[in-house]
């Protein structure tokens, strides 16, 4: 098999365009859920303004609603069709239906069904008592708690700053709707429950976060498989300054081996796993996947496992891009956010080139 073969392949895969869908679709909608909710506590009418009259702020509230809606749609729909995780639909509906983060993965299928409780209510809105619509209507208030720690829990970008201070901005602007509102009643039990719930949920919410998902080893606790896991659980060395994780490479050398399988007619698997050639050692494991294309793939999917060789720490995550003799790989493990960079020579089954770990970033 020859260079030419393997990588005849678009220049950015599909699964890659997904998995970024998916990421940045679960993040805009829960900042415009949150607007929602936001309105909707503060209620259009006393948010209503010369400037802003009722049915601006009505129709605002409206808009906000339809098009977190559509986002989280596309969220789901993207995260079903990733094949990275293997979530299938009746995950995204049913909860605890997956082996991938069951718990977090849940999260967010409950918060989907409430939405869609709220989007089928209001469609029948002609045909139900108000009473009972508005019922049905509060569990919008319900979803974006649950829609905020399925996001935390289950995220592959909750440890990057920018991303928690996204939550931090959404958590911070609903509490400044709800400590408003409860300014305005004079009902004392209501004020005292809500103040309460103002304070304890918030806080439960940074204790969640700094006790999992910024801990080493988050992963595994949230119920990551272990075939996606890969090398990312922490185990200590006895080498005394050898702390687990993959080090600094730049340009490292290494070599390996290819093995084609072809379970179907029309799928093909190409596995390389090799070794850096300096000290310490870093393994990896390279898996390609898609049509037969010649005597490669046509790649629709793939992941990349690095890490310390004899260790159980490291990184994965998906390839993200494939041209010529270059691969890169979106990884992530108990350090953050990581690009992996493999240049690839192939002669028959054996592989040498180079590969560059650097910061999501660049650096």
């Amino acid at each position: 098999m020859t260079t030419a073969h393997l990588l005849a392949v678009p220049f950015t895969s599909g699964s890659s365009l997904l998995w970024y869908s998916t990421r940045a679709t679960g993040i805009i909608s829960l900042v415009l859920l949150t607007g929602t909710v936001m309105l909707g506590i503060v209620g259009t009418a006393r948010a209503a303004s010369v400037r802003w009259p009722r049915l601006v702020t009505a129709g605002l509230h409206k808009n906000l609603a339809l098009t977190s809606i559509a986002l989280v749609g596309v969220h789901v729909l993207t995260t079903v069709l990733d094949p990275y995780a293997a979530i299938s639909l009746v995950a995204a509906f049913v909860p605890f239906s997956s082996p991938y983060r069951p718990t977090w993965l849940s999260l967010g299928a409950v918060a989907f069904d409430l939405l869609l409780a709220v989007i089928v209510t209001s469609l029948l809105r002609d045909r139900l008592k108000h009473r009972s619509w508005q019922l049905v209507h509060l569990l919008v208030y319900v979803s974006w708690p649950v829609a905020l720690w399925h996001g935390l829990g289950t995220g592959t970008d909750t440890r990057l700053a920018w991303v928690l201070g996204i939550n931090v901005v959404c958590v911070a602007a609903v509490g400044w709707a709800v400590w408003w509102r409860l300014s305005l009643t004079d009902h004392a039990l209501t004020r005292a429950a809500g103040l309460l719930t103002l304070v304890f949920l918030p806080l439960l919410t940074l204790v969640f976060v700094l006790f999992g998902p910024l801990q080493p080893g988050w992963s595994r606790r949230a119920g990551t498989p272990v075939a996606l896991l890969g090398s990312q659980s922490q185990t200590g060395t006895s080498g005394g300054g050898q702390s687990g994780q993959s080090g600094r490479l730049v340009n490292t050398p290494f070599r390996g081996h290819l093995s084609v399988a072809t379970p179907a007619p029309n799928r093909r698997t190409i596995t390389i796993t090799g070794h850096t050639t300096a000290t310490p050692a870093e393994s990896f494991v390279i898996i390609l996947r898609g049509a037969p294309a010649g005597g490669g793939v046509s790649l629709s999917g793939g992941t990349v496992r690095l890490g310390p060789q004899g260790t159980a720490s490291g990184y994965s995550g998906p390839v993200v891009q494939l041209a010529g003799k270059d691969l890169v790989a979106a990884v992530s493990g108990q350090s953050g956010q990581r690009q992996a960079q493999f240049t690839l020579t192939i002669s028959g089954s054996v592989v040498t080139g180079t590969v560059t770990l650097v910061t999501a970033n660049g650096e």
